[in-house]
């Protein structure tokens, strides 16, 4: 078995090595830390995009404002805030949580209540990636009832409601 050599030197050189390796795994947390706080300060507070089913050419378009984002961990964020999809004269409004990885910037957003419209489907998320600029997000979503998938593509509005767009 090998040893480390790091106990073999005298004393005060010893200290001064496990100090300079302290040091450098606190820059190390340091450096997490200020990632992920620039994630919570600089994520766009505001999407818009369109939704469509695959096989289907009826555009959905989408807003989504989120109110409230906060680091869950130093690799994690998450996002929650109101949506609403518009196709045609109809408008769902509907609850969002997104989950942020900062490592790769993989998302999934989970969309909840609906309200008023029951052929809305929430069995599901949407997995994709948000842009390193943070201004885009390309995902797909996977119904978990009928395997059915479509894309969601978003880009960051300057302020946005959670209404229909004739609203805005």
């Amino acid at each position: 078995m090998r040893h480390a050599r790091i106990a073999e030197l005298p004393g005060w050189m010893s200290r001064l090595g496990l100090m300079i390796v302290a040091a450098g795994l606190m820059l190390v947390s340091a450096v997490r830390a200020a990632d992920i706080r620039e994630l919570t300060e600089k994520l766009p507070r505001a999407y818009i995009g369109e939704f469509l089913w695959d096989g289907d050419n009826t555009v959905q378009n989408v807003v989504i404002t989120f109110d409230k984002v906060q680091a869950l961990n130093e690799q994690n964020a998450e996002a929650r805030g109101c949506g609403s999809y518009e196709v045609g004269r109809l408008v769902t409004r509907i609850g969002v949580q997104m989950f942020i990885r900062l490592s790769d910037l993989e998302v999934e957003i989970f969309e909840r209540s609906p309200d008023g419209n029951g052929a809305f489907e929430t069995d599901g998320s949407h997995r994709g990636k948000l842009s390193e600029d943070f201004q885009h997000i390309d995902a797909q979503w996977t119904s978990t009832a009928s395997g059915k998938h479509c894309q969601l593509h978003l880009r960051a509005a300057a302020s946005v409601a959670c209404g229909p767009a004739e609203d805005l």
